[in-house]
């Protein structure tokens, strides 16, 4: 996926950075400078609202549909649709406020804590992810209102043949012996 490349390109670049830092002052006595602040308010909020944009892309967000499952399939695609449309009311509502927040954020010239670490940037990543989230939510109410949603899982679908063909080696008669069983004692 495209939204993958920027979060692993920034994890290996924090990596890199908190391993130099960590090598710089054991060996070297002189971290490099920031660090913490540069991690704290740079990298993991990117690191984060990428994944999670990316976690809704893949589908692969936490489904917990303990009592769904039992619906009638017009009322679980209902209800999963219902859903959907509630997530991404809330996620355009943080979006808004991201914006606000944002836009706020640059106009004070926010940094990060006490450093002279400039944060305010990243603060528009925030109204970006969430909307983004939520046209992907739109996009899965309609998947759910057309019944996309219930396809069998690829995995599901796959632990049951491997299930099956299990099954079906274990169902095998025992091979019958040329010996009758008074003879084989």
């Amino acid at each position: 996926m495209l939204i993958e490349v920027p979060a692993v390109i920034v994890l290996f670049v924090m990596m890199i950075h908190v391993t130099a830092n960590a090598l710089l002052r054991a060996f070297a006595s002189h971290p490099i400078p920031n660090t913490l602040e540069i991690t704290q308010y740079i990298y993991l909020p990117i690191i984060a609202l990428l994944g999670f944009m990316a976690a809704q892309a893949r589908g692969e967000h936490i489904v917990a549909d303990l009592v769904t499952h039992h619906f009638p399939t017009s009322v679980r695609r209902a209800v999963l649709a219902g859903g959907y449309v509630l997530a991404a009311l809330v996620m355009f509502g943080f979006a808004w406020y991201g914006l606000e927040e944002a836009l706020h954020a640059r106009e004070i010239g926010r940094t990060a804590g006490v450093s002279t670490v400039v944060s305010w940037p990243v603060f528009f990543l925030i109204p970006i992810s969430f909307g983004v989230f939520g046209i992907q939510l739109c996009f899965a109410t309609v998947r759910a209102l057309r019944g996309a949603e219930d396809d069998t899982d690829p995995i599901d679908a796959e632990v049951a043949r491997i299930n099956e063909e299990l099954d079906a080696e274990h169902a095998l008669p025992a091979p019958i012996s040329a010996t009758p069983d008074s003879e084989a004692k």
